[in-house]
């Protein structure tokens, strides 16, 4: 790992021994600090094995007493986090909106931006909840093009930390017929209602479309067919100029009209780096996203799986560790061809399909192949499947802090 980054493995973690990990607990560069999902698991000695006890508001304030730890170890607090993610197997959703009262015990009126996906499965099976966050060290404000309903929830549309990077909460498009909020049926209009939303927000912390350096769209599983339509719609709002992209079906969103949630990342002046590697070219185009976009401080990767990009035929079979290695080589190869290594990368999320779950263990091998004994921060989680062929597995998202 570049010696620039710093791992953050708090010296007292009661819950877990962190030395069994092919991740550590928090990775930070420049004062941008990515942190690991957590989940509720500890180890327990009368069981000998690692359990998550409790229902959701319990695991969920376990694991804001984790997070907590791992901020300080790495010198910050709550009132430095810029965004939230939360993973929710589907069995926990009648009691999720009571864990806005243990959010706001802890990140209080700090402006965050957020967002809540349903999973297929967490990989802790009697995980309810895995929460992942990103901090920064900085002046931190809010975006808010004047929409009132943020008044009374524990996020914000976005925030814009030191007047250059911008974090959005997830957004689905929606429009106002008679005073009601209306989610259109047609996937490509809800999303373009979506990208109308998120230029607000852009617009609110002075960036634009140019500036986006990632988008990561959870799909619903209602709208697979018509997802493709949605490439016409970051066209018109990109331009040429794509950002990264990460595209995961969901169980399903949060909104149940809802078919697609997008969130990006937004890095405001700067020169903007857009990474081609030469032989996939010819099967780039026609994409509407980079392979990897950077910007400032930040590298953000477009999700890569087990499909060779120089011929855009699958690798490895049906074996989740022959797959990943695939999507760690291209990872490997967008970082070579932009002059860094896997060294810069402080996060990863892999994205598992259900028929990968058996063999995802054995898939640390591959990380300890690219990441040797330092480890960047993770996310691991099991979603509805991968976009594309159906014996694909795994997909990994990366971003490095250069």
């Amino acid at each position: 790992m570049s010696k620039n980054i710093i791992e953050v493995d708090p010296v007292k973690f009661p819950w877990l021994d962190l030395n069994r990990y092919t991740f550590c607990m928090g990775a930070e560069n420049a004062g941008i600090l990515y942190l690991s999902g957590q989940t509720a698991s500890e180890y327990d000695p009368q069981q000998g094995r690692v359990v998550c006890k409790g229902d959701l508001l319990d695991q969920t304030r376990v694991i804001y007493e984790k997070l907590a730890v791992v901020l300080e170890a790495a010198g910050m607090g709550f009132d430095n986090v810029v965004q939230t993610v939360d993973y929710i197997d589907a069995t926990a959703l009648p009691q999720y909106r009571q864990t806005g009262e243990i959010r706001k015990q802890y990140l209080k009126d700090s402006p965050v931006g957020a967002t809540g996906i349903i999973v297929e499965r967490l990989l802790r099976p009697d995980a309810f909840i895995e929460v992942s966050m990103v901090a920064m060290k900085g002046e931190k404000k809010p975006i808010n093009p004047g929409w009132d309903r943020y008044g009374q929830l524990t996020y914000v549309p976005g925030v814009v930390v030191d007047d250059e990077i911008v974090w959005t909460s997830g957004f689905v498009g929606s429009e106002d017929i008679d005073g009601q909020s209306n989610y259109p049926q047609d996937t490509a209009r809800q999303v373009e209602l979506t990208y109308g939303i998120i230029g607000r927000v852009l617009d609110g912390a002075g960036a634009g479309p140019d500036d986006v350096i990632k988008t990561l769209d959870y799909i619903s599983p209602q709208c697979l067919l018509q997802y493709p339509n949605t490439a016409d719609i970051r066209r018109g709002f990109f331009g040429d100029r794509f950002p990264a992209s990460t595209n995961i079906p969901v169980n399903r969103l949060l909104r149940p009209e809802g078919h697609v949630e997008i969130e990006v990342v937004a890095v405001k002046g700067g020169i903007r780096e857009e990474i081609r590697v030469p032989e996939w070219g010819r099967n780039y185009a026609g994409l509407t996203q980079s392979a990897g976009v950077k910007k400032g401080r930040l590298l953000q990767i477009s999700g890569q799986s087990s499909v060779d990009p120089g011929t855009r035929s699958p690798v490895g079979g049906y074996d989740i560790v022959a797959q990943t290695e695939q999507a760690y080589k291209n990872i490997a190869r967008i970082m070579d061809e932009g002059g860094y290594s896997m060294d810069d990368i402080v996060n990863t999320i892999e994205w598992v399909a259900p028929n990968g779950m058996m063999g995802y263990r054995k898939v640390g091998e591959v990380r300890r192949k690219y990441f040797g004994d330092r480890f960047p921060s993770a996310t691991g989680v099991s979603m509805h499947q991968i976009l594309g062929r159906p014996e694909q597995l795994i997909e990994v998202t990366a971003v490095a802090v250069i």
